[in-house]
């Protein structure tokens, strides 16, 4: 005989596990489709503008804008693939859990009520962790024009601790690490207010006997050198730009209307002339390519 348990404890498992599939496998379209834009934007501006530019200068800002997007759009599909193999670990994991189900169940049949309420309070408490800070750490902007920051983070005997228990994750304006049941305390170091933006791909932790060393990798500035660090954490709080969000295009417009306002004469004129083509459909005619589907890049109130 079945108890009504065992059939009610199945139906919420299978229909958790699926909505949280979908929702991982929406994510991974977005993020997918947002990779592909700005690696077309960087191809559709190399194709269009690099090749009409002359000066010197010029070329250098538009190089650095293609740069960042291609670089953006790469790190998008490394979260687009990172969010899909969660959603597959999670799938595997759950029909491993509900195969064995029913046996626990039979054991100790509960009331039509108990899987409903107990399956919340049993993952809440699993999944919470109470961190402690770090008991120091320093930090090393490193000589100038030195493509690394460091911070040391001294912790007697980390050494010899479970790797599997010490993570670092990295975003371009973020590090967060986390030790986890050493001397049974877990330990957590996190800024998401950096200074200045940092180059994931060259970024990294290293764990020695005695301390944890975290490595953030500078980003080179407009001419070429690297950014200039001073403190770790910025002195005013960074805000998330949400038109960015909506509007996949917005930070190209900003970096296409910062060129403008703070380049030459000749800088002024090539993007005003330019952008006047594209809008009165001239650009494409005389051989030199367009910017189909980006409009004026924004510009389109100033006067050129």
């Amino acid at each position: 005989m079945v108890e009504i348990s065992e059939v009610m404890e199945e139906e919420v498992v299978e229909t958790t596990t699926t909505n949280n599939n979908d929702n991982n496998n929406a994510v991974a379209v977005e993020v997918e489709s947002r990779s592909q834009e700005r690696l077309a934007d960087a191809d559709e501006i190399e194709a269009a503008l690099l090749a009409h530019i002359t000066r010197p200068s010029a070329q250098m800002h538009l190089k650095n804008l293609i740069t960042k997007l291609r670089k953006e759009g790469k790190a998008l599909q490394r979260v687009a693939a990172s969010t899909n193999n969660s959603a597959t670990a999670t799938a595997a994991t759950t029909a491993g859990s509900n195969d064995s189900a029913p046996v626990a169940t039979t054991k100790q049949p509960a009331a039509l009520s108990t899987p409903i309420v107990t399956k919340p309070i049993i993952i809440t408490s699993s999944t919470t962790n109470k961190y402690q800070t770090f008991p120091t750490h320093y930090f090393d902007c490193g000589p100038y024009n030195s493509p690394l920051v460091t911070i040391y983070t001294p912790l007697p005997d980390i050494g010899t601790h479970d790797k599997s228990k010490i993570s670092c994750h990295f975003t371009s304006t973020s590090f967060d690490l986390i030790v986890t049941d050493f001397s049974n305390k877990s330990y957590r170091l996190l800024n998401d207010n950096l200074e200045k933006e940092i180059d994931v791909t060259k970024s990294k932790y290293v764990i020695k006997p005695h301390k944890i060393i975290i490595k953030l990798g500078k980003v080179k500035g407009e001419y070429g050198s690297y950014d200039h660090w001073t403190e770790l954490t910025s002195k005013k709080k960074k805000t998330k730009d949400t038109k960015s969000k909506d509007d996949p295009t917005a930070g190209i417009m900003d970096l296409m209307k910062d060129m403008y306002e703070n380049g030459d004469d000749n800088m002024k004129k090539m993007i005003g002339e330019t952008m006047y083509k594209q809008r009165t459909g001239q650009l494409g005619k005389d051989g030199g390519g367009g910017l189909p589907g980006m409009g004026d890049m924004g510009l389109g109130d100033m006067d050129f």
